[in-house]
């Protein structure tokens, strides 16, 4: 198997933002009288915004979902500075691309937040093709963003890997065609094995070794 390229997700993959998430999409929903609890955000993360704040709490309307949307991004931006990125992804990305494998990204993000986090953080020019819900009709789970990032690159489904930590990044890439890997930086992600990724790793390193033994 030749891998040409790898689609990242950002959030949780390449960039810690797990507690800032959490903590500011707790703060949004209590605005609206709603509730977040640890074990929801972690089942429901990675959908698009509106399908994840609809999958934590139904009864909310499309106002309420709107309300909640727009706080947390603003939370997250007053908190970017809380971010940090994964000690190996800068190493990692650097050796990807002098093996000529195209790094793209295809996150839950709006583009225009993904590409600031990656200039954020200096990563930027390692990268192709950046891909957000925004940009397509339907966001994760659903194939869409993967299959705009491939195109864009003329890169087959069959020679890309998806990278992510969420069972809904290794659903887009089963209904992309794509390998999937699927990252555990964390306990409490361990029921996203049940989403069958074609590899499951703890860092991208591991990611890394699994490339240079095919």
């Amino acid at each position: 198997m030749s891998i040409k390229g790898i689609i990242f997700d950002l959030d949780g993959t390449l960039i810690d933002t797990f507690d800032t998430q959490l903590k500011s999409w707790r703060e949004a929903f209590e605005k609206v009288g709603s509730t977040l609890d640890t074990d929801k955000f972690i089942n429901n993360f990675g959908k698009s915004y509106k399908d994840f704040t609809f999958s934590i709490d139904p009864s909310l309307t499309n106002l309420d979902i709107d309300e909640v949307i727009q706080t947390n991004k603003k939370l997250m931006e007053k908190r970017s500075n809380e971010y940090s990125l994964f000690p190996e992804s800068k190493k990692i990305l650097e050796t990807l691309n002098e093996k000529r494998i195209t790094c793209m990204v295809a996150s839950s993000n709006p583009r225009h937040v993904s590409e600031s986090l990656l200039k954020q953080f200096q990563i930027d020019h390692l990268f192709g093709k950046v891909v957000g819900p925004d940009d397509v009709k339907n966001g994760k789970p659903a194939p869409d963003m993967l299959n705009l990032a491939l195109d864009h690159h003329k890169i087959h489904p069959s020679k890309s890997i998806m990278v992510g930590d969420t069972a809904h990044d290794i659903l887009a890439g089963k209904r992309a065609s794509t390998k999937t890997a699927l990252i555990l930086r964390k306990e409490e992600q361990q029921n996203n094995v049940s989403s069958e990724p074609d590899y499951v790793i703890n860092n991208l390193e591991e990611l890394l070794k699994f490339l240079n033994s095919n």
